[in-house]
């Protein structure tokens, strides 16, 4: 939660903010943070201490392995939950990890060897040292218990939620307001991610650019990228060159993403792997068109809320990107049905399914 927040981030402050709903009066909270305390609402709730642990040198794997383990024995913590993929080496008592999706393990090829071993088995062993391990999908589940050789009565499936200002209608002069700040005119396909290989990010600009070329009536459509670099943009601008269709936008706030999705005329989101695909979601939940790749996870989340895509196929890829900018009837099927798939995922529903989790140990 501290520094930008992307799907992590908004998976941990909806939770805690309607565990926090939920919970009993007389439940106590502390929560634990490296550098600083953000600026939250539900931070100022009674019922949570705050707790700023340094180390003299700023490095999150000492923090987490060294650092936090003594500050939880200290306090006497009865249920420590680590919402992001580790707990420390040390053992804790009744420890629950989040593990979002362990594309750590199952492409190595994605991340540099040097600077991402050491967190591959950090993971690894978190995986094992906790005593119940959360997971955001069957899929997730299932690679778990594969790759880690994980018990998977140890595992337990808690689907995400979507915050409710996704689905309610906003001002059209806030959407246009935003549009103008990011220079974005016209008509144009939106993809929200961080910029990472997995994404597949190549074929989606390779099946635009062949849109466009065979579709005049396209001139002025552009492709709008969303999200952090994560290493993929100069090898994305090195391969494209500067475009005028194509706007890579890096972070932005999230004030700024509800008026893009609804500014825009479809959504696609290719990736090979992922664990849940919240910018799916958050799409449907604006009533944005979708197209997404055909794996496994997505089939499981998103049934028939969307058109599915083989994300290796450029041609397949444009035919239906085709489709849906130019289907009206389709466009307004996926729409409706995408609105309605979301609204069935609610945070009030995954924060009593992990509240139930943390009574287990008491």
């Amino acid at each position: 939660m501290e520094g930008e927040k992307t799907g992590v981030g908004v998976y941990l402050s909806n939770l805690i903010q309607h565990v926090l709903e939920l919970a009993n009066q007389s439940c106590r909270f502390i929560c634990y943070f490296e550098k600083q305390i953000p600026p939250l609402p539900w931070l100022e709730d009674s019922r949570v201490e705050k707790r700023v642990v340094r180390i003299p040198i700023r490095n999150n794997f000492l923090w987490s392995t060294l650092r936090l383990p003594f500050k939880l024995m200290k306090d006497n913590v009865d249920v420590f939950h680590a919402p992001s993929y580790t707990t420390p080496f040390l053992k804790i008592k009744n420890t629950i990890v989040t593990i979002h999706d362990i594309s750590y393990a199952v492409n190595p090829e994605w991340y540099s060897y040097k600077s991402d071993f050491i967190r591959r088995y950090y993971y690894y062993k978190s995986a094992r040292n906790a005593d119940i391990i959360l997971t955001v999908s069957e899929f997730s589940k299932a690679e778990i218990v594969k790759y880690y050789r994980i018990n998977p009565d140890k595992i337990r499936v808690i689907y995400h939620g979507i915050n409710r200002r996704f689905l309610e209608d906003i001002d059209v002069n806030n959407i246009t307001t935003v549009l103008n700040k990011y220079n974005i005119k016209g008509e144009y396909i939106l993809s929200v991610g961080s910029l990472h290989p997995r994404r597949n990010l190549g074929r989606l600009i390779e099946a635009f650019i062949k849109l466009k070329k065979e579709n005049k009536d396209f001139n002025q459509l552009k492709l709008v990228l969303v999200g952090k670099d994560e290493g993929s943009s100069k090898q994305l601008l090195s391969l494209y060159g500067t475009r005028n269709d194509l706007i890579i936008t890096g972070y932005i706030p999230g004030k700024d993403i509800i008026p893009l999705y609804r500014g825009a005329k479809c959504f696609a989101f290719l990736s090979f792997y992922e664990g849940f695909g919240f910018p799916i979601l958050e799409a449907i939940a604006c009533g944005l068109p979708t197209l997404i790749s055909d794996i496994q996870v997505f089939k499981e989340i998103f049934k028939d809320n969307s058109l599915f895509v083989n994300p290796y196929n450029v041609d397949e890829i444009k035919n239906n990107m085709l489709r849906i900018l130019t289907d009206e009837g389709l466009r307004k099927d996926l729409s409706n049905k995408g609105k309605r798939h979301a609204s069935s995922f609610m945070w009030k529903t995954t924060a009593k399914k992990t509240l139930d989790i943390y009574s287990c140990f008491s």
